[in-house]
């Protein structure tokens, strides 16, 4: 079944999931979608997530990196994302913890702000929104960069120490998720122009990332988004049974929610279908499309009964 990916080019989070399709020597079809809002392909298809990327397998739609990791993995284990010992899938996770936090938001807040006269209004209005805060004007954000850029350096460094010992890769000889999901934050850092070289004084980090790179992004062909809503009204959702769990927030199967990344205040709306420990699946009947699930990671996201 084809794998169809909703993203952009300059996002970071796509740019893991491309490795992703190369690590694995996939083929994949791309539907190119809009930076901000509005979203008009996209977010009916997610119940109004608006989040990039996603992955799109039929009429199950896969949101969040971390569950599109854990989706391929499934269906096409081999190469594993995580070779080596059995705790590497461990450390795999945590180092994408650290990368796709810590590591991250002072590279995005620095790089979006140093650029924030390249970038639209509508832009920077988007994600303000998105995190709950105000519109602030252009001006201000390229102001407020400076202050990322000690928070910036020094995240970014610890990268060479990782090296330090001759490793080709992160947790070893061979590559793993953990360079995947460490690989976006630097890749993102050069795709804009900053003026800032640092990453030149890193040897050890330039030559693993071209040992990265050089995975590429597997087979791309390009899909037109309408195309991509047919493919989920021609095709019936996966079967999921998660018989037997008590739903935490007292909620039953069938049940209007939402489903809401705990940093954000942007919601996706459905029907409950399958929940437990792990994941959260809703069922999303709209004008566009009859019958989508879609999934998010239950780590990281709060389920809620929808108010009417």
């Amino acid at each position: 079944m084809n794998l169809i990916l909703h993203h952009y080019d300059f996002s970071n989070f796509s740019e893991k999931v491309r490795l992703m399709f190369g690590y694995k020597d996939l083929a994949w079809d791309s539907v190119e979608i809009p930076s901000h809002l509005p979203k008009p392909d996209y977010t009916p298809l997610t119940g109004g997530y608006r989040r990039t990327p996603s992955l799109q397998i039929g009429a199950d739609v896969y949101c969040d990196t971390r569950l599109i990791a854990e989706v391929l993995e499934e269906r096409y284990p081999d190469p594993t994302f995580f070779p080596g010992p059995k705790h590497n899938r461990v450390l795999a996770r945590a180092i994408a913890d650290w990368a796709e936090s810590r590591l991250l938001w002072p590279v995005a807040l620095y790089v979006s702000g140093i650029n924030a006269a390249r970038l639209p209004d509508a832009f920077h209005s988007d994600r303000a929104v998105l995190h709950g805060k105000p519109i602030p004007d252009v001006d201000r954000v390229k102001a407020s960069a400076t202050k990322y850029l000690g928070q910036m350096r020094s995240e970014l460094a610890a990268i060479e120490d990782l090296f330090i010992d001759g490793a080709a890769y992160v947790l070893g000889e061979v590559p793993s998720l953990a360079d995947l999901a460490l690989f976006h934050v630097p890749w993102f850092f050069e795709a804009f122009d900053t003026g800032q070289t640092f990453l030149d004084e890193m040897p050890l980090t330039r030559q693993w990332m071209a040992r990265v790179r050089a995975i590429g992004h597997g087979a791309r062909a390009e899909l037109d988004a309408s195309a991509a809503i047919e493919r989920a009204n021609a095709m019936d959702p996966v079967d999921i049974r998660t018989a037997g769990y008590v739903i935490p927030e007292g909620l039953s199967i069938g049940d209007a929610v939402t489903v809401t990344p705990m940093d954000e205040v942007s919601p996706a709306h459905g029907l409950l279908a399958a929940v437990d420990d792990n994941r959260i699946a809703i069922t999303v009947s709209n004008e566009r499309v009859s019958n989508v699930r879609v999934h998010f990671p239950r780590s990281g996201y709060k389920l809620s009964r929808a108010r009417h």
